[in-house]
């Protein structure tokens, strides 16, 4: 299950809706009202390593400033405008995205956007995915896209929100990769150059790896040397690409997580226990799954497939917020 969660402001009263509004975007943004009448509606989805928006609003700015500083954010966030006009503010200059038009913000530098009435869709990419797609990240905050340079991205986007409900999960890192090379398309429209094409090597030498990994989760045994065997690339190699994942060891323990999460979020698979699930990705046992998924998402699993059940029979923004905020940790 890709959903994280849907919200519209129609179903509460106003003043609720807003204050509710601002509960779910609490990890993110600072929320202010305007002038303008206030609505919201959105819907996201997690894919791999990317989440992907749907939203349409307006009345109300969402602020970054001093929370740069202290909420950990380390990706990119595209926003591609479908109708209406996002106005943005950033590093003291106001600009105006129109339709077809797209915007690259940061989430390490301080940002202000906002509309009176905007719809757009969203992506949230690791920093090393834009990397892969463009090289040099500097300079790429308050980067506006136009229309005509972004418009295989937008097709493309407007067909996965179409599609997102039927997606396989299977089939979301190559959808991933594939938006990567759109947004590369759409920055570096005569060529990405010698470094983009670097970074978008060692981003498929990375997934080359998760994919050998997630062959193997069962195996308890699994290890670097196997990968190396497997894909030539030496211990020194491997640790270069996965330094910033934390090691090696780190990456296919966040892998194992990251499958059972998916698992708890499966309705298919609630008739399985937890200690029945665990080894199937790896785990030694029950209690030794549980821990590191407490240690990396904030929750015990229990308390999480709990949370997920309850989400989907009766929506509240709390349990949405969670899976949102659970999500974000892919980013990193």
């Amino acid at each position: 299950m890709s959903e994280i969660f849907v919200f519209d402001s129609t179903t509460y009263e106003p003043d609720v809706a807003f204050a509710h509004y601002c509960d779910l975007y609490a990890r993110g943004a600072d929320v202010e009202r305007t002038d303008k009448p206030f609505f919201a509606c959105v819907r996201s989805w997690r894919l791999d390593r990317s989440i992907l928006f749907a939203r349409e609003y307006g009345g109300i700015r969402h602020i970054r400033r001093e929370r740069v500083a202290e909420d950990g954010f380390d990706h990119f966030v595209l926003s591609h405008v479908i109708g209406g006009e996002l106005t943005a503010r950033i590093g003291g200059k106001t600009m105006l995205i129109k339709p077809g038009e797209s915007l690259l913000i940061d989430t390490t530098e301080a940002a202000e956007t906002g509309a009176d009435r905007v719809t757009m869709i969203t992506l949230s990419l690791a920093r090393d995915s834009v990397r892969a797609a463009v090289g040099d990240v500097e300079g790429l905050h308050g980067y506006r896209v136009d229309a005509r340079e972004s418009g295989l991205l937008s097709a493309m986007l407007g067909a996965l929100i179409e599609q997102m409900p039927h997606l396989p999960m299977a089939a979301h890192a190559a959808i991933t990769r594939t938006l990567i090379d759109l947004l590369s398309v759409a920055i570096n429209p005569f060529g990405s150059g010698a470094r983009a094409e670097f970074h978008r090597l060692e981003h498929v030498r990375v997934e080359n790896v998760r994919k050998l990994i997630e062959a193997n989760l069962a195996r308890q045994d699994f290890s670097v040397q196997d990968i190396t065997s497997a894909t030539g690339i030496s211990r020194a190699g491997l640790y270069r690409l996965f330094e910033s994942s934390g090691g090696v060891n780190r990456f296919i323990q966040l892998c194992r997580l990251q499958q059972l999460r998916d698992r708890l979020d499966n309705r298919a698979f609630d008739h399985l226990s937890l200690a029945e699930l665990a080894p199937t990705f790896g785990f030694a046992d029950e209690s030794h799954a549980s821990r590191l998924f407490k240690q990396i998402f904030g929750v015990a699993p229990g308390a999480y497939r709990a949370a997920s059940i309850r989400g989907a029979q009766d929506p509240s923004v709390d349990v949405m917020a969670r899976r949102w905020n659970n999500s974000l940790t892919a980013l990193r």
